[in-house]
């Protein structure tokens, strides 16, 4: 059946579809269709004629035993409808143990600055053994493009096969050769062979016996050697250049600008090329303009500006002068972002790197470099988006890891940061120069957060083993135990923390209130001489952080300022991650300074937005409290609530002395009260024993005037059990007894 060329273009589209996605499968039903019907499309319609022998080419690719031969023929049907892209010679040259030669020379001539073309060619290259070929290909690639990692290894393995190949050659080969070769590949067995080859001069030899050193020696025994040795010989700019780069990857950037003099104008080729003989003489020719090792200087001198010596004058200087050689060059353009970063313009920072990615920066670097940017900013969403970018076609290191996680902490979203963390550590190798003790430290700040404070102080414990004992990032770990440790309220353990720090000159300023009032509390050690006492000009000013507030209210306490004290711990306790332990803290200020209507105040805040947290402590402060201010009705309440939710500490704890605390506590509410029921219920208990308390007796005694009037064998017994227990009744008293007996003979027994 006959298909319109609109239906014919409806099956182009679904294949095109169904090949991305992978379903191949699919896709044999849709190019037979087109292939039936590729009259329909008309010759005027030459993209879709292009994107039909694009998407039937490709399909070739999908089975195990590709015919090239047959891709070459679609490819040249592209070429003579003039619809050929640069990346259907990108899919037919990866397949360069069998892709014919004249497909690269065409690829290359009309794509010259095409890396993934030249990467192809050279691996075919290496493939045929043509190792000087591909060694001139490399070369070239990195001229172009200096960031592409892949053409830097597989040039390594190119020269080490071909060095490999003249070492074990019967025939003695060119010392410069080899020399060039092994220094290329860091090969230590030949180099050591060159130092006492005398086909070499002196300033070769001096390159061999340099390298030797560079990779043997550590790296202040190199600079070492330079002072003393080397820069008095007569080096080369290889030589030089050698030792720039060692400097920079040891971050010795003083040394780098020793070693390096002025760079020199390269010499560039005229693109003037026909057929391929004529582009290779342009790749060689362009390789030895020093067209790049004019742009490795600057890149290398602006490192040691923007790391070193920290001079923006001379890192622009070094970028501006740079990108007038090559505006394409990705790492002088990582330099010119280094440069807007450390001038805190971060937009131009990031469209610095955007533009060093699109000119071949790798994916991966530029990823990195983003995160840095974004972290500056905290812009944390926007870190997760990249670090999910990166992963889908990397696997995951503890750096995006650790990114990830410290975004979402700031995101507040503890659960999966926790997840992250636990992934990143359970993971993967830990070694000593990683991201290990920072994603220790995150995972601290959770447990704080969750107030899990024995695995805070597991992970406290693994991070500060990636310390040495008194450095910075050691002291820094123990100023976040300092303000944990409080929070757990074991403040001799803290004050242990507190004047370690302080000995070591590196107690952070916010938590010098903490410090003094540990010193403060008279059962630690007494405060070092030389802390000087605090003053009311140590109070900040305008209040607005957590730790501003935590602060005043520490400060006023030591200065006895109980009530602004408690009163800035309360609002302390609205920005604290433990909400609870600021509020007892407050409430633990009130009390000392007598301060009983704040106190309670704080102690009903603690029962309606802690209720959690409440504990014997306050609540048995507060009923107290309330009975002293006279709330009987209350204060009975938070006596039975404490019997209730404290009965261990009620029954067994509570001071006993003549009389039961809660039941006196208790039995004196309800007479406020005039509760009879209550009172007479709770006073039985002190008279139930076989000496029974005096005072007991006559509060009963009062309350039965009052209250039980007409029950005379009430107030009878009480009044002989007062007289049995040898004690003389006043006259009224005796009065009385003798009315009632009087009475009760009278009315029960006449």
């Amino acid at each position: 059946m006959s298909l319109s060329r609109e239906e014919v273009i409806k099956h182009i589209e679904r294949a095109e579809m169904l090949y991305n996605k992978k379903y191949y499968s699919n896709l044999e039903s849709h190019l037979l269709a087109i292939q039936e019907n590729y009259s329909a499309l008309g010759n005027d319609s030459l993209e879709w004629n292009a994107r039909y022998i694009r998407i039937f080419t490709r399909y070739l690719g999908v089975f195990k035993d590709v015919n090239v031969g047959l891709m070459q023929t679609y490819l040249e049907a592209l070429e003579n409808i003039k619809e050929v892209q640069a990346s259907d010679y990108e899919f037919i040259c990866s397949y360069y143990k069998k892709c014919s030669q004249e497909v690269y020379e065409k690829a290359l001539i009309a794509y010259p600055y095409n890396d993934t073309l030249h990467i192809h060619y050279a691996l075919k290259l290496q493939v045929e053994k043509r190792y000087t070929e591909a060694i001139e290909v490399l070369k070239y690639v990195l001229e172009c493009y200096p960031a592409t990692t892949e053409a830097r290894i597989l040039l390594w393995e190119i020269e080490t096969s071909l060095l490999e190949e003249l070492c074990n050659s019967p025939e003695e080969a060119d010392c410069y050769k080899l020399l060039d070769l092994a220094s290329s590949t860091h090969n230590l067995k030949v180099l050591k062979g060159l130092q006492i080859d005398n086909r070499l001069d002196a300033i070769n030899k001096s390159l061999a016996y340099i390298q030797v050193a560079l990779w043997e020696n550590r790296p202040v025994e190199v600079v070492e050697q330079w002072n003393s040795e080397w820069k008095n010989l007569e080096l080369t700019d290889r030589i030089r250049y050698l030792l720039a780069d060692y400097a920079k990857s040891y971050m010795k950037y003083d040394l780098v600008i020793q070693v390096l003099k002025a760079p020199k104008s390269p010499n560039l080729p005229d693109e003037n090329y026909i057929d391929f003989s004529d582009y290779r003489n342009y790749m060689n020719a362009l390789v030895s303009s020093e067209w790049q090792l004019a742009q490795h200087h600057y890149v290398l001198l602006g490192n040691a500006a923007y790391h070193y010596t920290k001079n923006n004058k001379d890192l622009r200087f070094c970028v501006e002068h740079g990108l007038a050689i090559n505006p394409k060059n990705p790492l002088l353009l990582v330099l010119k972002a280094e440069f807007f970063y450390s001038e805190l313009d971060y937009n131009e920072t990031a469209a610095a790197y955007h533009e060093a990615y699109r000119n071949g920066l790798s994916i991966k670097e530029y990823l990195f470099y983003l995160l840095e940017v974004n972290n500056r900013t905290q812009s944390w969403q926007t870190i997760i988006d990249i670090v999910e970018q990166f992963h889908l076609k990397n696997l995951p290191t503890l750096k995006t890891l650790f990114f990830k996680a410290r975004a979402l902490v700031m995101l507040e979203d503890f659960d999966k940061a926790h997840e992250v963390i636990n992934e990143a550590l359970e993971g993967f190798p830990l070694p000593p120069h990683s991201y290990a003790p920072w994603l220790f430290n995150l995972r601290m700040i959770i447990h704080k957060k969750n107030h899990n404070y024995k695995a805070f102080l597991e992970d406290m414990q693994e991070e500060v083993n990636y310390y040495n004992i008194g450095d910075s990032e050691y002291c820094s770990t123990i100023n976040m135990c300092v303000e944990t440790i409080f929070e757990m309220g074991d403040y001799e353990e803290c004050y242990k923390f507190a004047i370690y720090n302080y000995e070591q000159e590196q107690l952070s300023p916010e938590l010098y209130p903490i410090f003094h009032w540990l010193c403060y509390y008279d059962f630690l050690i007494e405060k070092p001489e030389d802390l000087a006492d605090l003053t009311e000009e140590d109070l900040i000013l305008n209040p607005e952080t957590f730790s501003d507030y935590r602060n005043n209210g520490l400060i006023y306490w030591v200065l006895e300022n109980h009530q602004a004290a408690a009163e800035a711990l309360e609002l302390a306790a609205t920005k604290a991650t433990n909400k609870a332990y600021y509020l007892k803290l407050a409430f633990t200020c009130a009390n000392e300074g007598l301060l009983k209507q704040k106190s309670i105040a704080i102690c009903e805040t603690i029962k309606v937005e802690t209720p959690a947290a409440r504990e014997w402590k306050t609540d048995y402060y507060y009923a107290g409290l309330l009975v002293e201010k006279e709330r009987h009705k209350e204060g009975l309440e938070a006596y039975l609530n404490l019997i209730l939710n404290y009965p261990d500490r009620a029954f067994y704890d509570c001071p006993k002395d003549d009389i039961n605390f809660f039941g006196n506590a208790i039995k004196t509410c309800a007479k406020k009260l005039d509760d009879v029921n209550q009172f007479t219920k709770y006073n039985a208990m002190f008279l139930s024993k076989d000496n029974p308390s005096v005072k007991a007796l006559k509060e009963h005694q009062e309350i039965a005037r009052k209250a039980g009037k007409d029950d005379l064998f009430l107030r009878h017994n009480l009044l002989e059990g007062i007289t049995r227990m040898d004690i003389a009744l006043s006259d009224e008293e005796q009065k009385e007894l003798k009315q009632l007996k009087s009475i009760i003979r009278e009315t029960y027994f006449a």
